[in-house]
């Protein structure tokens, strides 16, 4: 190919031909790999923010924007619960106090502005979405209220209205969704029951008592699951102190999830000290597991292996190994009253809300679930609680 040139061109075309060899190669070649990245929101009940932070492996947690959230701004309108749509386009955000009643509001995300809100019960909390999105199931806790049976409100989440308040039980909270849909799934903080309800029908189609593992007919009257009495005035700061550790025989549930194939739920028991394992088909109690520190929050790693929960009372993060109920981490968090947790869609992290006392910031604390090291941290506005993770950023 270079016969008959000179040394002068035949090492020109050498360069040549070697730099469009280096340039095909460099077509073909992967592009670097980009930081992973992974954004959550997190409310600050006594502060009507919400913050939005990222985090990566490489430059940990921090805050990217504070959005101020409320309709009154001279009054703390205690934002509690948050849901992304499955897309990822809206998301949902509960404020507990209201006059009388507390709201459900949309947010478009990225302007992370309200498109649209409605009216729901007394001090809405928990909120969560069927899986196409189209409806919302808040719980309207009451918690600061006679002890009497409250209700969960079903929002049409285009339309943004209120389609039915449907009564339950008294203080209801943990508001989960089936993984098919079909059944929304909520605690009884003052009557010791978990509640399942039809998405399609929208009534009560079962309930379990939780103490004695026992099906049940109707919601028990006036909080007699907690003796009557206790949490009334209580802020949600206090509840730990108010339910956890009292050595009486009762369950006092804050939190459901399920299990991704739809066969069990798991219910926090906050002033029982233990999680409780409940098989949907038989509609019974399945186990019990040791959960010293007044649980609350609970969330699974999505390859169905492992089981979180914040220790309200003792301020840490527990993880158990679901096969053997082994317990494998219990992590100390920075200061007391921890609240919410999420697991990345990998396993690789946990976020967890610590909601602090007095007058400290909350906290977002990452864990990560490999070494149960703490690998971030941020602070947000005051009594930091809901949070919910941004789908596809992990």
């Amino acid at each position: 190919m270079t016969k008959g040139l000179s040394r002068r061109d035949r090492r020109a075309t050498s360069h040549r031909l070697a730099a469009a060899a280096l340039l095909a190669v460099l077509a073909f070649a992967p592009e670097p790999a980009q930081a992973q990245s992974y954004r959550a929101y997190v409310a600050a009940e006594s502060e009507d923010e919400v913050a939005v932070l990222e985090f990566t492996p490489e430059a940990g947690l921090s805050v990217e924007k504070v959005i101020r959230v409320g309709r009154w701004p001279a009054e703390i309108e205690g934002p509690h619960g948050m849901f992304f749509d499955p897309s990822g386009e809206y998301w949902y955000l509960t404020l507990g106090h209201g006059f009388p009643n507390g709201y459900l509001l949309k947010y478009e995300t990225g302007p992370d502005t309200v498109v649209a809100a409605t009216e729901l019960g007394f001090f809405p909390a928990t909120v969560s979405l069927t899986p196409d999105g189209v409806l919302a199931f808040a719980v309207n806790s009451n918690f600061y209220g006679d002890h009497v049976p409250s209700t969960v409100s079903v929002v049409d989440t285009e339309e943004m209205y209120e389609i039915e308040q449907v009564t339950t039980c008294t203080m209801p909270h943990g508001s989960r969704m089936s993984p098919d849909g079909m059944h929304n799934y909520s605690a009884c903080m003052m009557d010791d029951q978990l509640v399942e309800m039809s998405t399609f029908s929208l009534e009560v189609t079962r309930r379990l008592n939780l103490v004695t593992g026992e099906p049940v007919d109707e919601p028990v009257a006036h909080g007699a699951g907690m003796g009557g009495g206790g949490m009334a005035g209580a802020t949600t700061g206090d509840m730990a102190g108010a339910m956890g550790g009292s050595g009486m025989a009762a369950c006092s549930p804050t939190w459901t999830t399920l299990s991704g194939d739809g066969r069990f739920v798991y219910v926090a028991c906050n002033r029982g000290n233990e999680i409780v394992q409940v098989d949907i088909e038989a509609w019974s109690v399945a186990r019990r597991i040791a959960a010293d520190g007044a649980p609350y929050n609970l969330a699974l790693t999505h390859d169905g292996s492992r089981l979180l929960a914040t220790l309200k009372g003792s301020g840490h993060l527990a993880v158990w190994d679901l096969d053997t109920g082994e317990q494998l981490a219990r992590i100390e968090s920075t200061q007391e009253v921890t609240h919410g947790v999420v697991v990345t869609s990998d396993n690789r992290f946990a976020f967890v809300t610590v909601e602090g006392i007095g007058g400290q910031p909350g906290i977002v604390e990452v864990i990560d679930l490999a070494t149960y090291e703490r690998v971030g941290m941020a602070e947000t506005g005051k009594q930091a609680g809901g949070i919910t993770l941004v789908p596809g950023a992990s």
